[in-house]
């Protein structure tokens, strides 16, 4: 079964550890980065995603680069920072009782990981389901109910960090990483340098 749930891709981050590139229309293997991972948010939903940007023009930018699906643009909440800026602004434009919440940096996510997740979520019916990695959870890979995470945007200072917000959720179902198949393991690989788009191995299991 495919949880009723709307992608939902951050990607108003400046990337400044990759350079004046704009990150997220770097190619890997031919493909854009945020192409790359709207489509496979897109696959394991079922739904075309929203992105979330910085402003007019930085849409402009990634929409000639998302060629796979037909998104739809938000940007960043300016009450915010960082991710949860991005993420407030899209749950405005979200109509489903769920969301899948991912970076536009994430090349290699697996919809058979995205759907684990959203099983999860399926079954306990609870406020949030993310992946644990090194003991903490992963944020931006996690499968939100949209009215828990709307009350915890809303009642967080300006500076609480996307993981702050989502640790506060309850209940919260953490999936180890190292407990899941390897999909799971490599779909939470981000790329931050340009080093990190020579990752081996992880693109193989990313399906």
């Amino acid at each position: 079964m495919v949880l009723d749930a709307t992608p939902v891709v951050v990607a108003g981050g400046r990337s400044r550890r990759f350079g004046e590139q704009d990150k997220l229309v770097t190619e890997l293997n031919g493909q854009p980065l945020i192409d790359r991972a709207a489509a496979a948010a897109a696959r394991a939903t079922r739904r075309d995603p929203v992105v979330a940007t910085r402003d007019g023009g930085h849409a402009d930018r990634l929409a000639d680069a998302i060629t796979g699906v037909r998104p739809s643009f938000v940007h960043d909440d300016p009450a915010y920072e960082g991710p949860v800026a991005g993420v407030a602004a899209a749950l405005d434009a979200v109509d489903t009782p769920w969301v899948f919440v991912c970076g536009g940096d994430m090349p290699w996510l697996s919809p058979r990981a995205i759907r684990l997740l959203g099983e999860r979520a399926e079954r306990l019916s609870p406020a949030g389901v993310v992946p644990l990695s090194d003991g903490r959870p992963e944020p931006l890979h996690g499968v939100y109910r949209v009215a828990e995470l709307q009350r915890a945007v809303d009642d967080a200072c300006p500076r609480t960090s996307l993981r702050g917000i989502v640790e506060r959720l309850s209940p919260l179902v953490t999936v180890p990483a190292t407990h899941a198949d390897d999909s799971l393991r490599g779909s939470l690989a981000d790329v931050d340098e340009h080093a990190d788009l020579l990752t081996p191995d992880v693109a193989t299991i990313s399906r």
